[in-house]
């Protein structure tokens, strides 16, 4: 039994949802309100038999106590897993054995006590009357000074390192933590940090991780970081953020700022949700955390050129890290097509020349309230950054702008925005609005590879330039589920013991591994598998597909890696994970190598159908918990939930009758799924 096995076992997740939502049952499930989105009529089920919930509603998630957790509580995996271990009464392996795990909080530990010694000396030394002055010039008050642990390194070569030995840190030790530095030639350490002003860095759990020092003189560089170290990952570090995440939680909103006292600054006049990137241009990973608790990001950064440009390449990072949705539109001919856009907003505070957050804030708190008020759409920014900065007379600058700002367009998730910045870029680049309009389909059909970047579609497509990817090392069509080719069988199933619930969850489980058995061994399958879902007209893989936890992170992960740069290597993979993951992992790849040789366009088609009766299967679970609550709906008399829930069964039933379409299809044509758009439209 696997770890989470154990956890789930150990906690009944009608128990652990109740903490959170009050539960009514409902047959032998229970519903609720949704505890993640407003809504009057309950559409959030909790199946004890399952040990899942699922939001039918404005949501579409569903999971189990760890998804749950994940979600509720905004942690990942590993902070949820040990959430709930602790709960269980479960031990946990630690991830790195010995001396090397209690290192780790050495770290933590030794960066604490540093906090500890910049802070009392900035309070009590004489020889921080500087950075006090500092302080109380830039009007920093004594809380926020506290809240933010501020503090002062002396001019000394040794104050830090004597004071922290004396702890029982040695000066190796000090040095891996980032707080000393070594002389070569002198074989020698130093303090890394001397007359400044120090700014603890935090991680999310509130742990010092590093430090950022401002100089108190015109010593260069102005700001120094703390180097790369075991628990301080520059690219990875949001400032603030320990401070400001419910603040963005609530406000729904994120403000990202350049620098420390800007962030400092608007916390004392009261913009809690406002936070730092380390450095000009924001990452990926700072993003994707930020993403867990807002879709609304407003980009505060300077107004100069280099500012700008910053501004531009933290706009490229975010276009390819932030979450996308699909949305289903109709064509003349009747059919569907499917379109992936942005989830958020995205938007930019036009600041004014020579002025940044920190002036702004505490000259005119309305000022800055305004300003983040009347932020810029994100493509209006880039249209007045670009166009400035571009001959628009000229056939190449024309050309230049339509290739900068078309992706852009072609993102808007609203019809009437689209139109609006076609005709917008009609006018200035004197283009028919046809071109444009024409170009940003484009755009939109070529982004539409299913749950995939543009950065995949580039590494697909110069693999598609080559040869033809080899056969897998192993394939073989799932082991046919119990519900999977039955039909609906009839609503009485709900009276079936629990046994049925667990037969249908091995199965489940078991296609599960076939499915990222076979993309981990051939990890390009997973582009084409999303072209083949579009075609259909089928949603592609998500994680939401997937029932077990481990089978969900790991799939994460698989699209993250093949999202990057880095050529596809297992062990690279592997290390990218979790290590409460390498466990599953084994398993997955285990599970391939046992597997028949296929040869590939078997492995295609067995694994388009796989996903087609696995997802039939879980709309088949969703359509009889609705069932339940429809007939509970019955029995009260409850109008509004009667029309809600039959509303829901019959959009289940559409997708369920077509998914049946596209198998029946996919099984009665020649050439298998080579030839399935025919098949589709003759079925």
């Amino acid at each position: 039994m696997s770890v989470t096995d154990d956890i789930k076992a150990r906690i009944d997740i009608v128990d652990l949802v109740s903490r959170y939502v009050p539960l009514k049952r409902a047959g032998r499930s229970y519903k609720a309100c949704c505890p993640f989105h407003e809504e009057r009529t309950p559409s959030f089920v909790v199946t004890p038999d399952r040990g899942t919930w699922y939001c039918f509603g404005a949501c579409g998630e569903g999971g189990d106590i760890f998804s749950f957790v994940m979600k509720k509580e905004n942690v990942d995996f590993r902070d949820a897993l040990q959430i709930l271990a602790k709960q269980a009464g479960v031990e946990l392996q630690q991830e790195q054995e010995g001396d090397d795990s209690r290192e780790l909080e050495r770290l933590y530990e030794v960066n604490a006590q540093a906090a500890h010694f910049f802070r009392n000396l900035l309070h009590r030394s004489p020889t921080a009357h500087l950075a006090r002055a500092y302080l109380q010039k830039r009007g920093v008050n004594t809380a926020v000074a506290e809240l933010f642990q501020l503090g002062f390194a002396p001019e000394s070569w040794d104050g830090l390192r004597d004071n922290l030995a004396a702890q029982g840190y040695d000066f190796a030790f000090q040095h891996k933590a980032g707080l000393l530095k070594y002389n070569e030639e002198r074989d020698s350490y130093y303090d890394a940090f001397r007359n400044r002003l120090m700014i603890p860095i935090c991680d999310r759990q509130g742990r010092v991780i590093g430090f950022g020092g401002r100089v108190l003189d015109d010593t260069l560089p102005k700001y120094l970081n703390t180097a790369e170290t075991p628990i301080f990952h520059k690219s990875a570090v949001i400032y603030g953020f320990d401070k400001a995440f419910r603040a963005i939680r609530d406000a729904d909103s994120v403000v990202i700022v350049e620098g420390y006292m800007d962030v400092i600054a608007a916390h004392q006049f009261g913009f809690a949700n406002v936070v730092a990137c380390m450095g000009t241009a924001i990452t990926e990973e700072q993003l994707r955390q930020l993403q867990r608790y807002t879709h609304n990001f407003v980009l505060a950064l300077d107004a100069d050129n280099a500012g700008q440009q910053a501004t531009i390449r933290g706009l490229n990072q975010a276009r390819q890290a932030l979450e996308r949705v699909t949305k289903p539109v109709p064509m003349p001919n009747g059919r569907v097509r499917l379109e992936e856009r942005l989830a958020v907003d995205l938007r930019i505070v036009a600041l004014p020349a020579g002025r940044d957050p920190d002036d702004i804030v505490r000259a005119d708190a309305d000022l800055w309230r305004n300003l983040v008020r009347k932020a810029q759409p994100l493509v209006d920014y880039y249209i007045s950054v670009v166009t400035a900065q571009t001959d628009l007379e000229s056939a190449q600058g024309k050309a230049h702008t339509m290739a900068e700002l078309v992706p852009l367009v072609a993102d808007l998730r609203d019809e009437i925005e689209r139109e609006h910045y076609i005709q917008l870029l009609s006018r200035l680049l004197q283009i028919e609005e046809q071109t444009i309009a024409h170009r940003v389909r484009a755009a939109v059909n070529s982004a539409n590879h299913r749950g995939i970047s543009p950065t995949e579609q580039q590494s697909w497509r110069r693999e598609r330039a080559g040869q033809e990817a080899a056969g897998l090392p192993g394939s073989a069509r799932a082991q046919p589920s119990p519900l999977a080719e039955g039909g609906d069988g009839g609503l009485r199933s709900a009276q079936r013991p629990k046994l049925v619930a667990k037969a249908t969850a091995d199965s489940e489980t078991r296609i599960e591994h076939y499915l990222l058995a076979t993309l981990l061994s051939e990890p390009n399958l997973l582009f084409w598998l999303s072209e083949m879902t579009e075609r259909l007209e089928v949603p592609p893989l998500d994680v939401d597909d997937l029932e077990r936890i481990e089978h969900r992170e790991i799939f994460s992960g698989l699209k993250r890696f093949l999202a990057g740069d880095e050529l596809w290597d297992l062990t690279h993979f592997q290390e990218s994970l979790n290590a409460d993951l390498h466990e599953a992992l084994a398993e997955l790849m285990l599970h391939g190598i046992e597997l028949p040789d296929r040869d590939t366009e078997s492995i295609r088609e067995a694994l388009v159908k796989v996903l087609i009766r696995l997802r039939r299967e879980r709309l088949w679970h969703v359509f009889s918990t609705i069932n339940f609550l429809l007939q509970d709906a019955q029995e009260s008399g409850d109008r509004q939930a009667l029309l809600g829930y039959s509303s829901a069964i019959n959009s289940n039933r559409r997708e369920r009758h077509h998914l049946d379409r596209v198998l029946a299809s996919i099984n009665r044509t020649p050439y298998g799924v080579t030839r399935v758009e025919q098949g589709i439209r003759t079925a």
